[in-house]
């Protein structure tokens, strides 16, 4: 059967950081909340399988918070990124923490619906060069990050040759 490789590359933090800054108190939600994230990937396995093809996900790259909130926050005034710091607790690793949230409930999601999950996570937390992963914006893929998820998709073909 055929695979299907499933890549959603945004994940939750997806967020309105302009409007969370101008008002730090109020109530945000994400473009995908955690259900509606599960529902959108849980419609891809759906599709692919009408296709006769067999879901194969992948997890969520690496974060760097810093240069993610550095990224977020360029061109907002030193109290706008007070508010935003504000609404996340006082503590940028929230970012991350936000981030590893979706990416678990990725692997939730392949368990229940049996579907195989390249883990990109691993080998990225595991790269002695990390920084070098992600670009300045601390959230994109740099040509080594990409190189290691090529790397780990080339690893589950060449199981699959070889089974």
């Amino acid at each position: 059967m055929d695979k299907t490789v499933i890549i959603q590359p945004e994940s939750g933090l997806q967020y309105d950081w302009k409007a969370i800054a101008n008002n730090p108190g109020g109530h945000h939600e994400p473009k995908y909340d955690l259900v509606a994230y599960k529902a959108l990937y849980t419609n891809r396995i759906a599709q692919a399988r009408a296709c006769g093809q067999e879901p194969v996900l992948v997890s969520l790259p690496i974060l760097d918070e810093n240069r993610y909130f550095a990224s977020i926050t360029r061109g907002f005034s030193m109290q706008e990124r007070k508010n935003l710091l504000y609404w996340l607790g006082g503590k940028i690793e929230r970012l991350r923490n936000i981030h590893a949230l979706y990416n678990l409930s990725l692997f939730r999601l392949a368990s229940l619906q049996c579907v195989h999950i390249i883990d990109i996570t691993s080998p990225m937390l595991a790269d002695s060069d990390f920084d070098e992963l992600l670009e300045q914006d601390g959230v994109t893929l740099s040509a080594a990050g990409e190189a290691i998820v090529n790397g780990e998709i080339m690893k589950l073909q060449a199981r699959e040759v070889a089974a």
